[in-house]
Formats: structure tokens, C-alpha cells, sequence
């Protein structure tokens, strides 16, 4: 029997097992499809390893899948992250910039392992790395850790208690700024959009910069939106010309995120996205 669609058409913010995610990128647009998703982008962070198996699949269900990627970034606004849309998973100039980043994830991780067993918390690092299934490392995988050795509460209590911000575990990341970030994408022919834009310091200042470097979109649709903020993006798109656009961020670990399809994004953003990618 056919599964009832419970969610919206379009999700332009999915992470699989490839990152930070919990299912496979197979598993991962099977539950989508399930939920009535036609349209999905794989954006997983500063990888696309999972694109070619999510496409696959997305073959066979009727998904289209559009290869995405999530850039994280370190600088005085917080954080402000890039997805690039509709960038080429052959393109080997691009993976190279992106092994960097992830190697420098890995290190960061390694380091807050490290601090955590001086601090008391003995953490290992080889059941970091096996919850991580070969993905690009981050703080989910060691969230995890800690709370199967019973250190948090919950898998979300670690981000706000042992490897929060402000915690003597943290490690800041190694890598790209928010400009950086969208030059990179611009560069290998992507379309940039700034991620829930709720977690950046000093929004109004950063984005008229941010569209100067070539941004093109702005999470409008989010769901740790309020209304207000969800009408500030949406403003914020009419005066800078961005393309409003909008997803789960679906990681299935229970951090942050809704369900898949659990946020309504206008069918016709994938048009409105697909006609910046040679134009800003």
C-alpha cells in the first residue's frame, strides 16, 4: 500500500548519514518519497558524497534530487552558513576545497574528544568515528557519545551543557568565512543561499555583504521560524533580490529540524533558483 503523504512538495535542506545525518542517502529520499517530497536537495555539510546514491534512488520514486551542500563557517557572525545548490559532485577542484574543510572538522573533533578525557569525560574517539559511518565529522556524532555514556541528559543537552559554545570542551572550527563560503560556490558554477538565517550575529549588517559577494538566497522558510522572522527573511529577499528559499533541515538525531517535507517552501523557488545560476 501506497504511504499517505504527510508533507510538503519541496525540501531544499536534508542531511544524510554522509554528514551529520542518521540515515543513509538511499534511506534517507525513501522517507522523503514516503512523506510526499518530490523535490529534494541532499545538502550535507561540505560534502556530496551522497548525491550519485540519493539520485538513484530519487530515479525510482519519482524525487528529484538537486546536489547540494552545507558550508559551515567560523567569524564574528555566528553561524552563518552557505548552502550551494546545483553544484557538480565530479567536479574534483571543488572536492578538493571541501576534503580540506572536512579535514579540518576531523581535527576540530579530535581535539574536543581530547578535552572532554582531560576534563573527566572519557570519551572515545574510535566510537566517534563509528557513529559517524565514514561522514564528514561534527559535533552530532560526539553529542551522541556522550549521551550513550550517560554523561547528558539527551543527545540535545550536549549541545547546550559539555560541547556548547561557552563549554571548556569547545574548539572553534579551521575553515571558510560567510564570504568565502558563497564566492566558493559561486566559483564552481553553484547557486548560494544562507542557511537559517535565525543563527546569525548581526543579520541586517551581514547580508547586504553577503549579497555583494554573490549571495542569491536566503532561508526564508525554516522551521525554528518565528512568524516575525520568517517576514523579516521575506523582506529581506524583496529589498536584496534573493530567492526565498527554505527546508527541514532534517538530520533525524532529534538537535534540530523537522520532519521531512515539514516546511512549506513555493514550488516555484526551483525555477526562481535554477535561473540565478548564471546570473547573481
Amino acid at each position: 500500500m501506497a504511504a499517505i503523504a504527510a508533507g510538503y512538495e519541496v525540501d531544499l535542506h536534508t542531511h544524510s548519514l554522509r554528514s551529520d545525518g542518521a540515515l543513509s542517502p538511499s534511506d534517507l529520499v525513501m522517507r522523503a518519497a514516503s512523506r510526499g517530497v518530490r523535490v529534494q536537495a541532499l545538502s550535507d555539510h561540505d560534502t556530496l558524497a551522497g548525491v550519485a546514491e540519493a539520485v538513484a534512488t530519487g530515479a525510482g520514486l519519482g524525487v528529484r534530487i538537486i546536489p547540494a551542500t552545507e558550508l559551515n563557517t567560523e567569524s564574528e557572525w555566528g553561524d552563518a552558513h552557505v548552502l550551494g545548490y546545483f553544484i557538480d559532485p565530479n567536479d574534483a577542484a571543488l572536492e578538493d576545497r571541501l576534503r580540506w574543510l572536512r579535514e579540518n572538522r576531523g581535527r576540530r573533533i579530535e581535539l574536543m574528544v581530547e578535552k572532554l578525557n582531560t576534563l573527566g569525560y572519557a570519551v572515545d574517539l574510535a566510537r566517534v568515528l563509528e557513529i559517524a559511518q565514514g561522514g564528514a565529522l561534527g559535533r552530532p556524532h560526539l553529542a551522541q557519545a556522550l549521551f550513550e555514556k550517560g554523561y547528558v541528559r539527551s543527545y540535545d543537552d550536549a549541545f547546550d551543557t559539555l560541547i556548547a559554545k561557552d563549554s571548556p570542551a569547545y574548539v572553534a572550527r579551521v575553515g571558510l568565512d560567510p564570504f568565502e563560503a558563497v564566492a566558493l560556490v559561486r566559483k564552481h558554477g553553484g547557486v548560494p543561499s544562507l542557511a537559517h538565517p535565525g543563527t546569525v550575529i548581526g543579520l541586517d549588517q551581514l547580508l547586504p555583504k553577503l549579497v555583494a559577494a554573490g549571495l542569491a538566497g536566503i532561508e526564508a522558510y525554516y522551521g525554528g521560524h518565528s512568524p516575525e522572522m520568517t517576514a523579516r527573511c521575506l523582506a529581506g529577499a524583496r529589498e536584496f533580490d534573493l530567492v526565498p528559499t527554505g527546508g527541514s533541515d532534517f538530520h533525524g538525531r532529534g538537535e534540530h529540524g523537522t520532519d521531512l517535507g515539514g516546511v512549506f517552501v513555493p514550488p516555484e523557488t526551483i525555477d526562481h533558483l535554477e535561473s540565478r545560476r548564471k546570473s547573481p
